[in-house]
């Protein structure tokens, strides 16, 4: 069964384009429908607490699945399957990225890429939204949530997580219930906590001491990895600060350029440190030894933490005041899901193809019997074709 799991991992690694809210697609497709490792309203809890934790919110989310199907040593090969082949792509294109970016083939492949990645957004949104809205307050929270999360994201990312806690709380007051004073025991795993801040501070302390471009870019890659909560595209303002404006390691139209090709590329999208990392080194008998070590670097916090809240989530779920909250929690998460669709496809160039590609996406994904690597290869082929 694990190495069954580790395969359908797989087809989700080479199935998911587009940032966490299209991951979440997959994940739902592939290992709740058709393998059941996880119900759907486990998904859903799983990527409300991922949400609110920092960190690459959707290797977080399969990791943690990896954790439930069989523990701490299966999360850790689930992390590998997961985010392995994505590193080493955006390693090998940001070693070749001069000849690769004169390839037409590239841009046409970013025009498509977005109307299939919304499908699976919409198809994420739509399958966890039927799971969690079975009462009227259920409705009223996902339409709240909706409209506020319309007005208050485009200016702040902490408009999530507080959209998120808030929707908790506000759950446990539709269902009358007071905060219970947590009786079950709760074991809490410091020592993933103090990993992470112990790594953290050996990392910044070295670099009082020591001026290696190796060094500094590891470590910014590992800060980035425990000081943002979102995701790719949250990590990608702080990046051009950092490695564009302040240490001047590579251009802003190269890094804006590999970012752009990090989208084409399936799996999650922090791998794109692993394109900046063979840019910066360009040793060639080196860089991809740099891609890959940029990529580890950034994800290796956020894993961390998997294996710390991982834990608390299965003991406190079990208390009713917490129950609540989770039930809001994933209502929120849907809704938030919803609107990320509804907000990309408005970015989307008006076409005819475009639109299409994202119904025929969402549609084939409602066919269980279709591998879903199927129809990203079905529908990324009728979108080059036309």
């Amino acid at each position: 069964m694990k190495l069954s799991f580790l395969l359908d991992v797989l087809w989700c690694s080479l199935s998911s384009f587009g940032g966490p809210e299209a991951h979440y697609g997959i994940f739902s497709q592939i290992l709740v429908k058709r393998k059941k490792y996880i119900s759907e309203e486990t998904l859903a809890e799983l990527i409300g607490v991922f949400s609110l934790v920092p960190g690459p919110s959707s290797t977080q989310t399969i990791t943690a699945i990896g954790y439930l199907v069989g523990g701490r040593l299966l999360a850790l090969f689930t992390f590998f399957v997961w985010a392995f082949p994505a590193i080493v792509i955006m390693t090998i294109i940001g070693i070749f990225f001069t000849t690769l970016n004169q390839l037409p083939m590239f841009t046409n492949l970013l025009t498509v890429l977005p109307s299939v990645a919304i499908g699976f957004i919409a198809f994420a949104g739509w399958s966890l939204s039927r799971k969690v809205l079975k009462k009227t307050e259920d409705f009223f929270l996902f339409v709240g949530v909706f409209i506020l999360g319309y007005l208050l994201v485009p200016i702040s990312v902490w408009a999530v997580p507080l959209l998120l806690i808030v929707t908790g709380f506000i759950k446990n007051i539709f269902l009358a219930q007071p905060i219970q004073r947590i009786t079950t025991q709760v074991n809490i795993p410091w020592i993933w906590l103090v990993f992470v801040v112990a790594i953290a501070i050996m990392n910044e302390g070295l670099l009082l001491l020591l001026t290696n471009p190796w060094l500094s870019l590891m470590t910014s890659f590992y800060r980035y990895g425990y000081s943002v909560i979102g995701g790719g595209q949250i990590v990608v303002p702080l990046m051009i600060q950092d490695l564009v404006t302040q240490q001047s390691l590579l251009s802003l139209e190269t890094f804006l350029s590999g970012y752009a090709i990090d989208q084409a590329i399936p799996g999650p999208l922090f791998s794109f440190a692993s394109f900046v990392g063979a840019q910066v080194i360009q040793d060639p008998s080196v860089s991809w030894l740099a891609g890959i070590l940029s990529g580890f670097s950034i994800f290796l916090p956020g894993v961390l933490l998997v294996y710390f809240v991982v834990s608390i989530w299965q003991d406190l779920r079990k208390n009713q005041w917490m129950k609540g909250s989770l039930s809001g929690i994933t209502v929120a998460a849907s809704s938030l899901i919803v609107l990320t669709a509804m907000n990309q496809l408005f970015l989307l160039e008006v076409s005819l193809l475009g639109y299409g590609l994202t119904l025929a996406t969402f549609l084939l994904l409602n066919i269980k019997k279709l591998p879903v690597p199927l129809i990203v290869v079905l529908l990324l082929a009728i979108g080059l074709l036309f």
